[in-house]
């Protein structure tokens, strides 16, 4: 850290997330014992978790603090932030997390122009895109084809999250050094089209019936969609958490910015979520893991042994999942 206190700035959550790692690694190098205090910088009782966090302690430990949503500080936590970064002798080790791009600009400029170390974690645009998928690739020491990229962009969207998740699964299952568009086709076959995208609307609809006769239409018409409506499940809960947690007076445009969908979705996200309490799309998530998982790798019974699902078998998990995340109340 060039300087103890450290602005993520840019609003892309999964790269600021990233960016964090990457930070607390490197110190940990150095201090193997470091701890990390993290706050929320939305949160009520935010200031008062940073005070206690930055004061000193009877051993002369300094933790680091990391603050999410600082974009959102109170006041108070605004100025007690400010006059951390201002005193030359301050002991004080923070990551300045900014995941929206709201609130609080006021507040981020007088951090970037307070002497305090800036990290920009923007989303790609354009050809920045590709770039960021092939950076992904070489980091499993593969490579792709400029097709080959398209596809994946074309099948799993352009969320970072995603498209990472993406590259380090097709890297892990794929024995080819260059993914080809091919590749990348068959393994996503089903995800880009109608079926997958239809199914998972009908269950966070919450429209169990429509949902199994559209997965048994699915399955008809391609046998091996099972991972494409797991993975196109999941992006549907994380574009659901943003719009769960995106904050009050946020545009769709915002919105659509921050979950990685077009902005006529997000109307569709909204009614959905309405459906949703945070619970619930968390035992959602626990479900498609599980099914993932035994799609996959197959079921593990109470013995421990691993039992390979046949078309049969996968097809009953995936309507049993299916419906249980559809009536799933807490």
């Amino acid at each position: 850290m060039a300087h103890p206190i450290v602005l993520i700035a840019g609003g892309e959550e999964f790269l600021a997330e990233r960016e964090v790692r990457r930070i607390l690694t490197a110190v940990r190098g150095v201090e193997p014992t470091l701890e990390r205090r993290d706050i929320d910088g939305s949160s009520d009782s935010a200031m008062e978790q940073f005070v206690d966090a930055v004061s000193p302690s009877l051993f002369g430990e300094t933790p680091i603090v990391v603050v999410d949503n600082i974009e959102q500080a109170s006041d108070s936590l605004q100025s007690a932030v400010l006059n951390a970064i201002a005193d030359p002798e301050t002991r004080t080790r923070a990551l300045l997390v900014q995941k929206g791009l709201v609130k609080g600009r006021g507040f981020i400029d007088k951090i970037k122009k307070s002497g305090a170390e800036v990290i920009l974690v923007e989303k790609p645009k354009g050809k920045a895109f590709d770039d960021f998928i092939i950076a992904e690739f070489k980091s499993y020491k593969r490579k792709a084809d400029p097709a080959a990229v398209k596809s994946l962009r074309d099948a799993v969207g352009d969320d970072l999250r995603m498209l990472s998740a993406a590259v380090s699964q097709l890297s892990s299952d794929l024995d080819a050094a260059m993914i080809s568009a091919e590749d990348v086709e068959k393994y996503y076959e089903g995800m880009s089209g109608v079926p997958a995208y239809v199914i998972t609307d009908h269950v966070f609809e919450r429209r169990v019936s429509q949902a199994i006769t559209a997965l048994r239409w699915g399955i008809e018409r391609e046998p091996n969609m099972g991972p494409a409506v797991i993975a196109t499940a999941i992006n549907a809960i994380r574009s659901l958490l943003h719009v769960v947690n995106a904050p009050s007076g946020s545009s769709e445009a915002d919105i659509a910015r921050m979950a990685g969908v077009p902005p006529w979705k997000v109307r569709t996200l909204r009614d959905q979520a309405r459906k949703w309490r945070p619970a619930e799309l968390a035992d959602a998530a626990l479900l498609l893991t599980y099914a993932d998982a035994s799609l996959k790798g197959g079921h593990i019974d109470e013995l421990g042994t691993v039992e390979v699902l046949d078309p049969i078998q996968r097809q009953a998990l995936l309507e049993r999942v299916l419906v249980e995340m559809a009536q799933v109340t807490r």
